[in-house]
């Protein structure tokens, strides 16, 4: 493995270098048929739209239990699609199969036990490469395990990417039996303690080899766990929920979709209406490193970036609001795009200007009041922001006012961040406007990757919003000492691998060989903290894309950043600009944190480990508390940026 070109090696590295190879129009994507914007509502949380499931609370006393089973369905995302195959999860005891369905509502406090089903099919939707780590030939196409994503749990129940399981109870080194039934016997169930506060989870698969492709596919939903702060707001009137449907999760995915004409991809499975992913590594697109082995097909690709957005499920929703505040709970469950969210008006009222964003005219701000790790800190939240900046698996928890807009405005909720991020590459931008895009787009139609929510403002029903009893007062959030702290220096590397092909990795500041410091999954641990310690990681990033690092286990308080310039010595620490503090919609707790081309970002965690009903036993692979740390562009994750984290 070599350093790519893309990487910062002995260069400042203060800006990113944006996509390697200049796009041209290459074999390896398509796009989806044209379909018309806005033509169906939003989905919202109920059998029609995202199923909930219900607990069982007397099974377990004192604890709500769920069996939630993984299945194949087929849905019509869009009413000029035919129905779409989709992989999914639904309440095995009130089995109703819609995407996104499965929904999970939690309390602070009240422990949830879940029995996962695997009820997969043998064969994929997807092409699936087997030249990946986790994915060698003879490995089931269906295997899973479900990773609850930002929990504080258990290491048996954190659904690590060793830890899957087929139907016909194969299963990876790290999957064991340790929790027992009502009975005594031992089970894999997974046990959600819920010691933490109100915030919008979701769940999503992370088998070994396959996350990339089954989270795309449709393994994914949300946990929604409530508190009795948050509750105390809301009845307070100080954030909305006390209307009815003022309350919104905004789920944010791109897709694309096999097109009217067939599939053409030779490697590509799949009909008219499934979904499509890439299946050739194309090299007019990605950077090839010479001496490779000849390139596999199906072949894993850097990153993916659909053409089409769903919100909630759905190709191009629209969302009827009245003159009232709004509380958005968005979540970006893109593969690798980003999303950079506004709210603009809309071009016109009439079909196609009504499903445009005319970007000279604003609508209202967001004011953010939590991330994915639940309520900012009140040293500076609330934030007033006229844009959220969302990576791959980051939430932001927006209110939104449109009491001062008259019923029968039209407004577009738009993102325009550059994928990759933060350079971009024209061949990954769809819409209308778009100079140098790989497709033809036309107002009113996609493709379209900057139209996400058509908001209709219709006349309010109802009195008016209620007056606050009690100002918007979010917690004290202390922020974790750094005296006596452990130090490490982490890296984020790009290479190639044996094909020649780009593989992004994680590393200590140790190179590995010269001027390259990324080390695999499988490679011996090298971030084994104590449990109950403190540490603080500075983790350099020294390629030319932003990268949400997400952690198991912990939640981090973002400390700040600094840029940095490699020296040919291969040492990191030669800075170059000012340290900058955490952006104030950062303060508090995270787990998925973005970290920037040519800079160090520093973060503190304490790794406290969780509570459990029954002593804990160590992981058989690694002999500790299993979990990993990595990047959240499951295409990065999987090839192959991530690595253990065992807590001794």
């Amino acid at each position: 493995m070599r350093p790519s070109r893309r990487q910062f090696l002995q260069t400042a590295a203060a800006a990113g270098a944006g996509a390697l190879v200049p796009w041209r129009r290459a074999y390896a994507y398509v796009q989806s048929t044209p379909l018309q914007k806005f033509i169906q509502p939003l989905a919202s949380l109920g059998p029609t739209g995202i199923p909930v499931a219900v607990p069982d609370v007397e099974t377990y006393p004192g604890i709500d239990y769920y069996q939630i089973a993984m299945g194949e369905f087929r849905q019509q995302l869009h009413p000029e699609l035919p129905p779409t195959r989709l992989w999914g999860y639904t309440d095995a005891n009130h089995p109703n199969f819609r995407h996104l369905g499965g929904v999970m509502v939690a309390r602070t406090g009240r422990p949830v036990r879940v029995t996962y089903i695997n009820n997969l099919p043998p064969h994929h939707p997807l092409p699936v490469d087997t030249s990946i780590p986790g994915a060698e030939p003879g490995q089931p196409e269906n295997r899973a395990v479900v990773h609850l994503h930002g929990g504080y749990v258990p290491w048996p129940s954190d659904g690590g990417p060793h830890a899957w399981v087929t139907p016909d109870g194969m299963h990876g080194p790290s999957r064991i039996t340790w929790l027992p039934d009502a009975t005594g016997r031992l089970t894999d169930d997974s046990y959600y303690p819920n010691d933490q506060s109100a915030r919008l989870g979701w769940f999503h698969d992370h088998a070994m080899g396959n996350t990339r492709l089954n989270a795309y596919v449709g393994l994914a939903s949300a946990y929604i766990l409530r508190d009795d702060f948050e509750q105390q707001l809301i009845e307070s009137g100080a954030i909305p929920g006390l209307v009815p449907g003022t309350e919104i999760p905004i789920i944010v995915q791109d897709k694309v979709f096999v097109p009217s004409i067939g599939n053409p991809d030779p490697g590509g499975r799949g009909d008219y209406g499934d979904l499509w992913y890439p299946s050739q590594y194309d090299p007019l697109r990605w950077d090839v490193a010479p001496g490779g082995l000849a390139l596999p097909v199906p072949s894993c690709v850097p990153e993916t970036f659909g053409d089409t957005m769903l919100v909630n499920g759905l190709v191009y929703p629209y969302l009827e609001v009245q003159p009232r505040k709004y509380r958005f709970r968005v979540l970006n469950a893109c593969n690798a795009r980003f999303c950079n969210l506004r709210v603009f008006y809309a071009q016109g009222a009439d079909f196609p200007l009504s499903t445009e964003p005319a970007r000279h005219n604003p609508g209202p701000a967001f004011l953010q009041i939590g991330n994915e790790a639940g309520f900012l800190s009140a040293a500076t939240g609330p934030v007033l922001l006229n844009q959220v900046l969302l990576a791959p698996s980051e939430r932001a928890d927006l209110i939104v006012d449109f009491s001062n807009i008259p019923p029968g405005a039209i407004l577009i909720l738009s993102n325009d961040a550059a994928a990759p991020f933060p350079n971009g590459d024209s061949a990954y931008e769809f819409h209308p406007d778009a100079k140098k895009s790989s497709a033809t787009t036309t107002p009113g139609y996609g493709p379209d990757t900057r139209a996400l929510l058509q908001l209709r403002v219709v006349p309010r029903t109802g009195p008016r919003d209620p007056r606050p009893t009690a100002p918007l007062r979010l917690p004290q959030i202390p922020v974790l000492p750094s005296a006596g702290a452990t130090a490490r220096n982490l890296t984020l590397s790009e290479g190639s691998d044996a094909y020649g092909r780009l593989v992004q990795m994680l590393g200590t500041d140790a190179p590995t060989r010269p001027g390259f410091f990324g080390r695999g999954y499988d490679d011996p641990s090298t971030e084994n903290p104590a449990a109950g310690s403190t540490e603080i990681w500075n983790i350099f990033n020294l390629t030319g894309d932003t990268h949400p690092i997400h952690f198991h286990l912990v939640n981090v308080q973002v400390v700040g950043r600094q840029a940095f310039r490699m020296t040919r010595s291969d040492e990191l620490s030669r800075f170059t600009g000012p340290f900058r503090p955490a952006d104030a919609n950062e303060t508090g707790w995270k787990e998925s944190v973005r970290m920037n081309p040519g800079e160090v970002t520093q973060v503190i965690m304490r790794f406290d480990l969780p509570s459990a009903p029954v002593p804990v036993p160590l992981s058989p692979r690694t002999g500790g508390h299993e979990y990993v740390w990595h990047c959240h562009i499951l295409e990065h994750e999987e090839h192959d940026m991530m690595r253990p984290l065992i807590v001794k």
